[in-house]
């Protein structure tokens, strides 16, 4: 089942965090300024975080299995879509209605591994399952560009259709068709959530770090090509990060795990931390040679990639089990939603005073998180789900 879950969000991953890395084509061929380029880079996580609480609910009253295929095929159909757009409106409509399918499989895969292991491994298996995001990112950054260069925009959204078909059809076989036990109604149970201690909180750390992964993920190629490197360096530099980001979120995961999970609040303290001390390196190396961006893009990467899975499991333990799936939903939320608006307001922030002010106010809001972050009040965890 964890394969599963695993290689189903990385076929979403590869067209979510994955077009970055065809975004300077992307700009060119469909005429975009680097806010629009921002907005159609996010339009798949717009849509899904957009529509992450109603799967949430889908996925309780129908069953993982049910909604994993109707999920699919919605995002299939948006695929399709995009990769016969010819404007970029219909590039972003395309994208917006995949993320709007594809929005089950975070869910459906993080409620099915709180179900399958004890709150003393949950910080691995759900750090394994969010190494999908960068796998996605790190398999797009080599086919990516092969395919735009052999049949642009069109072949590489087809492909990318064909991928999320297939692996949301295996998901959907092998995850459980069961349905969750309904102990709130709809109202309350989001009510109970945001009353749960620390949650308001939670959600304040989650919004200042997914600014910080945008703002690497959306614009390290852009950034690194207009600083005078070779495509070549950029495309290293993105593929470094996205295998940095896989052995971090594990890594984080592991050690979120210490003491029977009491280091959960501590352990996303101090990603919030190294994402800080990165963007400033980062930004700096930038005006240096090709190695030093590459291995500051990596250590960038270790902090502003690896807090995802930390988020969502601190989000599904400081609630009653019950509640967990809708938890992590509104988590997920945040992070989508706030994807697809920050990334096109950092691209404008670019436009206005260039890239070195991008990097100083990624610190600042990674520093930020992390002092919110040591605000949280300890959580109680457990192995019921």
């Amino acid at each position: 089942m964890l394969a599963g879950a695993v290689t189903a969000q990385a076929a979403v991953s590869v067209v979510n965090f994955g077009l970055p890395a065809v975004g300077p084509e992307l700009l060119d061929d469909f005429d975009l300024t680097l806010f629009e380029l921002g907005a159609v880079l996010t339009a798949g996580l717009l849509g899904a975080g957009l529509s992450l609480v109603a799967a949430g609910v889908l996925v309780d009253r129908i069953g993982a299995r049910g909604a994993m295929l109707g999920g699919t095929a919605i995002g299939v159909v948006g695929l399709a879509s995009a990769a016969l757009a010819g404007s970029k409106e219909a590039l972003f409509i395309g994208l917006f209605v995949f993320g709007l399918g594809s929005s089950v499989v975070p869910i459906a895969g993080t409620g099915a591994l709180f179900r399958a292991y004890p709150a003393a491994r949950r910080g691995w298996a759900l750090g394994v399952r969010q190494t999908a995001v960068p796998l996605g990112g790190a398999v797009a950054a080599i086919l990516y560009p092969a395919l735009y260069a052999v049949g642009g925009p069109g072949l590489t959204l087809a492909a990318s259709a064909a991928a999320v078909a297939v692996s949301g059809c295996w998901f959907a076989a092998v995850v459980s068709a069961e349905r969750a036990d309904r102990r709130f109604s709809e109202r309350g149970s989001f009510a109970a959530i945001l009353r749960s201690p620390g949650v308001p909180t939670l959600l304040a750390v989650a919004a200042c770090y997914i600014v910080v992964l945008q703002a690497l993920l959306a614009y390290l190629v852009p950034a690194v090509e207009e600083a005078g490197h070779s495509e070549l360096t950029a495309s290293i530099a993105y593929f470094a990060v996205n295998i940095a980001a896989m052995a971090a979120r594990i890594a984080w995961g592991s050690v979120a795990d210490r003491g029977g999970g009491a280091r959960r609040v501590r352990t996303l303290v101090e990603v919030g931390v190294v994402a800080s001390v990165g963007a400033l390196v980062f930004g700096v190396a930038l005006h240096a040679g090709a190695v030093a961006v590459v291995l500051a893009a990596v250590g960038f990467g270790l902090g502003a990639l690896g807090w995802n899975a930390l988020v969502y499991l601190s989000a599904g333990e400081r609630v009653d089990p019950s509640l967990a799936g809708r938890s992590v939903a509104v988590a997920a939320t945040v992070v989508f939603v706030l994807s697809g608006i920050a990334t096109p307001v950092l691209g404008a922030l670019v436009d206005a005073v260039g890239w070195d002010a991008l990097w100083i106010t990624t610190a600042v809001i990674a520093g930020l998180g992390a002092a919110l972050a040591f605000r949280l009040p300890p959580q109680a965890v457990s192995d019921r789900a």
